[in-house]
């Protein structure tokens, strides 16, 4: 009772098992894409935060900016820049009046200067500067561009501390050689800014800072608990992306961290939550989840007893016929139901199949070692023999193509009947059919001395070979040798059997005599007879003499035994398998899968046919990678323009010397690949770069750019940007400038 359990067991234990794992894997998956999904939304939230607090600094840096313009264009504090004359005045009163009010108004305005040619004219400070600090502000003043405010740089105060200011200005020079008329300058204090750009409700967990780009804190909310950590800050300025998030987990705990990058400031905002804080969502449903897969299990486990009890019922009387059957009684006892029914199953196959063969050679051996004289039967016939002590030989018969309405037991019949014609005068015929569309003959000489002319002998069974091409009807004549002795009967019949093999390595020979495959060529093939077949598959313009070398191949073959020119196919074929995708794995079983193939092969058509077959498939294969290198070779020209437009020596002939293809080859692959010509696609490079060095390279004047991105003539690149861009390069550079002072 035990052992019949065992079956019903193993289906319980692999349903359930089956079932368990798949709750798992699909809660586990549950699980992290809802954990994606809570990180993100708190990504989102903060990234939004963080572009709210951006928007708010450029609107504080925009009101600054405002004021330093209003204050250099007002009449009075013009006058007083270009004179320089502090002597008490109206107008002086009124200026300065001006600008206190806007430091008053603006808590986070510290200082305020106003610089003459020269030297510092007037200034208000509510955090006074060293004198060197003073002196390098206005040196600044004379250095720089209005496209250069507002700037962040290291000051010095009178008591000697180290500060960090933000400090707007306002002059006239808008290019490096303008003329310089004095400043107005505004410095803001970050610390008391923060105040207005950082607001933060009681209990929020998370931190918010604005970084520079040496990763300082410049600006923060009110950092509770230890400071931002320097390896993080490192790692977001050190990013190249504009936007993203990460976690940090430094010596304490992780933390999500989201920042945004400005680059008309080239400042970081930074955000930093608990990343227990950003999944506290789905840590909540975790227990209901749990239970929920713990149900699932448990429900899982009582269906996949009830299938496996349905399972087993049938499938449980099979096994247990099927060990009744072989009738051993020990696997009864000692195996289990599956062990023991596979295992009597084999043994039920081997015994059919020597059954089988049993019955067949039985059958056969009873007709060629029955008695003599015995009356001819169909079934089972006796066989008989002309002369006493006369010679005899063995046909084995094998019908290869019926035609189109033949049937093979008649063809056979048809055929047993035309041998009997020709050899009347010779020999006694005596024919065996042990299964359709084959038959087995015995040959023996009416008198002693018929087959004596040997030559007479051949000819009437070649004479006899051909007269059945007709009607698509195709026959296989195997012909053992001559013998006068009758205990080799069984031996001249495999004799005669094994010659069939022979036929399909032979082009309109349907016809294979014992005695000529005795001198054949024992040794194996040599690898190089495959070689012309290989070439051809390999060189893709070769594929046209595929035919023409599988010919070949097979009438090389003839001079070789049967089973070394089967061994030296199957290594073709293997090969031709692997020519364009290797598989260590299925080596040996491929090569023993083809052998068995070629073997049970009778005919030369088919032989043929398959050869070509698998040529052409792996010519296929072939010409499938090849495609794939043409891309990886029009990606390798891109990559390489890409890196070298800018060199003027650079054309479609030097680069396709230089990669080992023709000119035209490698345009059409530019060309594919870009969706545009080679000229076409380098002067696009040369131009998107021209055009990024005209607003940062405001110094380098027009020819210099055209020689920098590769064009040897100003007026050329002068052209070719217009007719991209509409305009010439120095008015866009212009409209740039004045966009940006806007």
């Amino acid at each position: 009772m035990g052992k019949k359990k065992k079956l019903y067991t193993r289906f319980f234990i692999s349903l359930t098992t089956i079932s368990v794992c798949c709750i798992l894997v699909l809660a586990v998956v549950i699980f992290y894409w809802y954990r994606n999904i809570s990180i993100a939304s708190v990504n989102k939230a903060n990234q939004n935060v963080l572009l709210n607090t951006e928007t708010v600094f450029i609107n504080y840096k925009e009101i600054v900016q405002n004021y330093t313009m209003d204050f250099y264009a007002n009449p009075n504090i013009n006058a007083l820049m270009m004179s320089g004359d502090t002597d008490w005045s109206d107008q002086l009163y009124s200026a300065l009046s001006q600008i206190r009010g806007a430091l008053v108004v603006n808590q986070y305005l510290e200082n305020a200067y106003i610089f003459g040619v020269k030297e510092p004219v007037a200034m208000f400070e509510n955090m006074p500067l060293s004198p060197s600090s003073k002196l390098e502000l206005s040196q600044l003043m004379r250095n720089s561009r209005i496209i250069e405010s507002p700037f962040l740089w290291k000051a010095t105060l009178n008591n000697g501390a180290p500060v960090t200011l933000l400090t707007v200005f306002y002059n006239d020079r808008a290019f490096a050689d303008s003329t310089y008329y004095g400043a107005v300058a505004l410095t803001v204090n970050l610390s008391k800014l923060q105040n207005n750009l950082f607001t933060q409700t009681e209990g929020e967990a998370t931190r918010y800072a604005v970084l520079d780009a040496n990763a300082t804190v410049l600006m923060h909310s009110a950092l509770s608990g230890n400071p931002l950590d320097s390896g993080m800050l490192e790692k977001i300025v050190a990013s190249s992306a504009e936007r993203g998030s990460f976690v940090y987990k430094g010596a304490g705990e992780p933390q999500l961290i989201t920042f945004v990058y400005s680059p008309g400031d080239k400042l970081w905002f930074v955000s930093e939550t608990s990343y227990k804080d950003s999944i506290r969502d789905i840590s909540s449903a975790r227990n209901l989840m749990i239970g929920l897969c713990l149900a699932l299990i448990l429900a899982a486990s009582v269906i996949s007893g009830l299938i496996s009890r349905q399972i087993y019922k049938p499938i449980g009387r099979l096994f247990g016929n099927i060990i009744h059957l072989s009738g051993n009684e020990e696997a009864l006892k000692t195996g289990g139901d599956f062990d023991a029914a596979s295992q009597e199953l084999e043994i039920i196959g081997v015994k059919l199949d020597q059954l089988k063969k049993e019955n067949h050679d039985s059958a056969l051996m009873r007709w060629l070692l029955s008695p003599r004289g015995a009356p001819d039967n169909r079934d089972n016939p006796n066989m008989s023999l002309g002369s006493s002590g006369g010679a005899y030989c063995v046909c084995v018969l094998e019908v290869l193509a019926e035609g189109p309405s033949g049937d093979a037991w008649n063809i056979c019949n048809e055929v047993i009947q035309q041998i009997r014609t020709e050899f009347s005068a010779l020999a006694e015929v005596q024919s065996f059919l042990p299964h359709e569309g084959s038959a087995v003959l015995i040959l023996s000489e009416l008198n002693s001395g018929s087959f004596g002319d040997y030559t007479l002998y051949r000819s009437k069974w070649e004479e006899t070979a051909t007269l059945f091409p007709p009607s698509g009807i195709r026959c296989a004549f195997g012909i053992s040798g001559l013998s006068v002795d009758l205990s080799n009967l069984k031996p001249k019949y495999n004799e005669a059997a094994e010659c069939l093999q022979y036929i399909k390595f032979h082009n309109k020979q349907n016809i294979i005599f014992a005695d000529d495959t005795i001198h054949l060529n024992s040794s194996p093939v040599p690898e190089s007879t495959l070689e012309p077949v290989l070439q051809a598959v390999r060189l893709p313009e070769q594929g046209v003499h595929i035919p023409q070398a599988v010919e070949r191949l097979l009438a090389v073959v003839t001079s070789y035994r049967a089973e070394p020119a089967t061994i030296a196919l199957s290594r073709l074929a293997f090969e031709l398998s692997r020519t364009a995708e290797l598989n260590s794995e299925a080596q040996h079983s491929g090569f023993l899968d083809d052998y068995q193939r070629i073997w049970q092969i009778r005919s030369y058509d088919e032989l043929r046919s398959w050869m070509e077959a698998g040529c052409y498939a792996a010519l296929a294969r072939i010409s499938a990678m090849s495609a794939v290198q043409t891309r990886s070779i029009a990606a390798e020209a891109i990559c390489y323009i890409r890196e070298h437009y800018d060199d003027p020596r650079l054309s479609l002939n030097a680069l396709a010397e230089k990669m080992s293809l023709s000119p035209a080859y490698l345009s059409r692959l530019i060309a594919d690949e870009v969706d545009s010509s080679f000229p076409d696609f380098v002067n696009l490079l040369r131009l998107e770069q021209a055009q990024l060095l005209l607003v940062t390279e405001l110094g380098m004047d027009i020819q210099e750019i055209a020689g920098k991105v590769g064009y040897n003539s100003s007026t050329y690149f002068t052209t070719q940007f217009k007719k991209r861009y509409g305009v010439t390069p120095s008015k866009w550079r212009m409209n740039h400038i004045l966009q940006h002072q806007d």
